[in-house]
């Protein structure tokens, strides 16, 4: 069984099941859920039950989105309460038993809950080495291992802007006077300059260093045919100098502690980061704003244009180097009405 157990584990693609709760070293596999035994629960009700939901079979509802179960539109916004779980926004699980790449759905999953802490320990106690495949290989919390699928709707994803946003969503917020907003004010200004212009050979240069390395020539070359071919998002900025700017800093994890704070502290004592956003003034008081970070990307339909900016600590020189990201959004979400 030990073999077994870790060959399935080191093979787990996206799509593929976790080993079931009730399967312990030396044990047959539990057997597979059906609907009979299966009670309906929502995503909620499985997440308050914790480590005690492990190992029960459930019929439960939501959004298919990749790797993640998910509630409803608003999941996607909460904020973690424990580093890296997703289970502790209160609206998300881990979904095993469907290919990561399908389409979004609002799915009828029937199967057993396990959790990639319980995964884990299993695989140690069994005397392997553990490599999770699929959510449990990037994150923490509960997953639904799948026996059965059936889509029944298709969800309707939406950007929730700072003017619908319920208290508490999102991980942005707008950063307050001082030295920082200024800086990072100033470092956007040549950058909302070219992106008025459609100045290629200045977007070249300002972007071509990204997350502390150059961008590959082909990638550089997209992004900026991206940003000034003649239908660019960049067009939904005025260029008669009017956009109104936005600087947003992140707002505290709730997961946050005293560690956590003092290494936030040092981090900006050298460096200084943000996203800073431009839009029409009409947006801006529509308050069309993004929350999260998630949704920095750039689209044809998105009613502002932002870049995520890094200005590192001094050099031995004295100088400091600032990077760019502007990046396309790359997930099918619609624009609010």
């Amino acid at each position: 069984m030990r073999t077994r157990l870790a060959a399935v584990l080191m093979g787990l693609a996206a799509s593929v099941a976790v080993v079931p709760a009730a399967a312990e070293a030396g044990d047959e596999a539990a057997p597979a859920c059906s609907a009979a035994d299966s009670p309906a629960m929502t995503i909620g009700e499985v997440i308050a039950l914790g480590e005690a939901a492990v190992g029960r079979c459930v019929t439960v509802e939501g959004w298919a989105l990749g790797f993640f179960l998910q509630a409803d539109n608003e999941a996607r916004y909460r904020q973690e309460r424990i580093y890296n779980d997703y289970t502790s926004t209160g609206a998300a699980l881990g979904l095993y038993g469907r290919d990561r790449g399908a389409a979004p759905a609002i799915i009828r999953a029937t199967g057993r809950i396990d959790s990639c802490k319980a995964v884990y320990d299993r695989i140690v106690a069994a005397g392997d080495i553990p490599f999770l495949g699929g959510f449990c290989h990037y994150h923490y919390g509960l997953v639904v291992n799948a026996a059965t699928v059936t889509e029944i709707g298709k969800p309707d994803v939406v950007r929730i802007p700072a003017r619908t946003a319920s208290a508490g969503l999102g991980n942005l917020s707008p950063m307050a006077p001082g030295e920082a907003r200024d800086t990072l004010g100033a470092a956007f200004a040549p950058l909302l300059d070219a992106l008025v212009k459609r100045d290629a050979a200045a977007l070249k240069s300002l972007l071509r260093n990204e997350a502390g390395a150059a961008m590959a020539e082909d990638r550089l070359a997209s992004r900026v045919a991206a940003l000034t071919a003649a239908d660019s998002p960049a067009a939904v900025l005025p260029a008669d100098g009017t956009a109104a700017i936005e600087v947003f800093g992140w707002r505290e994890p709730l997961w946050a502690d005293d560690q956590t704070r003092v290494g936030n502290a040092e981090a900006m004592a050298n460096t200084t980061s943000g996203i800073v956003c431009a839009a029409p003034q009409r947006a801006a008081a529509a308050r069309l704003w993004p929350i999260d970070d998630a949704d920095a990307g750039f689209a044809r339909d998105r009613p502002y244009l932002c870049a995520r900016i890094f200005i590192g600590a001094l050099s031995e020189g004295g100088e400091r180097i600032t990077q760019y990201m502007v990046y396309p959004e790359e997930r099918s979400v619609r624009e609010p009405a």
